[in-house]
């Protein structure tokens, strides 16, 4: 009977747990749970924590498990912020049972988990010795940029310049980097003019200075295109060149036929240039920037509109 117990023992799978937790630490350089946050039911990002292990363990913790992603040597486990202590469960190797992080996990925060794992057991049957070895992906860890989504924005704008405002349409597309185009106009033109004054009201070139009504026309539009960065999770910088004019006109009076006069020294057409900040959260954006003709014309931008794309 001892004989039979002891041989019925021995054909028991062993439970024991037969690995090991060799380390957890944050890894600072690693973004990935600060570019694309997995949140938990109270709204708030969670922490990442990559474990180094084949994918059939098993993981269990007080708080829960938000969200599991099983990558090329690694599981990638979305943990509410706050969580100290996790189970770790193997078919072949066992259980480890509530073991405790050094700190508990932070929001936004990546974290590594090593574990040491058996590499080969060697089993007696019959006198016969029986290898067997489990073979997992060996993946060199290192530090890669996150892989960012396609998105979008379309933007209503408004142009602030000493002869009123125009209003233009904003359409940019990126991932990290990408490309933007600006228009924007007052729909307004000066119409027909039969000579240049100055700002003096002199006409160009003699010393003849007709008569004014007082009457005035204005007329702005700008293309820009160019480049838009992302700076951090919610800000965009973008900057570029393109073409523009603006155009003022005044009326002469009625013996000069009420014609108008293009006054050259407010007129400007030319090369433009815009630089600025695009801030955004959700689907919503808003953008402020500085664009000029020649540097000489300032005008000041700002929009609003949405993102398109994943969050």
């Amino acid at each position: 009977m001892a004989a039979l117990a002891i041989c019925i023992a021995a054909a028991l799978p062993c439970s024991a747990q037969k690995y090991t937790v060799t380390s957890v630490a944050a890894q600072k350089n690693d973004i990935s749970a600060f570019i694309s946050p997995v949140r938990d039911l109270n709204g708030q990002a969670c922490a990442l924590l990559k474990v180094e292990a084949p994918k059939d363990f098993a993981f269990s913790t007080p708080l829960g498990i938000v969200k599991r992603v099983d990558e090329t040597g690694e599981i990638w486990l979305y943990l509410p912020a706050g969580s100290s202590q996790i189970t770790l469960k193997h078919p072949e190797w066992g259980v480890l049972r509530n073991y405790r992080f050094p700190t508990p996990l932070e929001s936004h925060i990546c974290y590594i988990m090593k574990i040491n794992c058996p590499q080969a057991e060697v089993e007696e049957i019959h006198d016969t010795i029986v290898v067997t070895q489990t073979l997992r992906d060996t993946v060199a860890i290192q530090y890669t940029k996150p892989r960012l989504p396609l998105s979008s924005y379309v933007m209503l704008t408004t142009s602030l310049h000493k002869t009123g405002p125009s209003f233009g349409l904003f359409l940019a597309t990126m991932k990290r980097h990408g490309v933007f185009a600006h228009v924007s106009s007052d729909l307004r033109s000066i119409g027909n003019t039969v000579c240049e004054v100055n700002s003096s009201g002199y006409i160009a070139g003699n010393d003849i200075m007709p008569f004014y009504t007082g009457k005035e026309r204005h007329s702005n539009m700008m293309i820009t295109a160019g480049l838009i960065h992302r700076l951090g999770r919610c800000l965009n910088l973008f900057e570029g060149a393109g073409w523009g004019k603006t155009s003022t006109a005044w009326q002469m009076d009625e013996s000069e036929g009420n014609a108008w006069a293009l006054c050259s020294d407010h007129s400007r057409r030319g090369i433009s240039a815009e630089a600025g900040l695009m801030w955004h959260n959700h689907r919503w954006s808003v953008l402020m920037s500085a664009s000029t003709i020649k540097g000489k014309s300032w005008q000041i931008n700002i929009g609003i509109g949405i993102k398109l794309g994943k969050k």
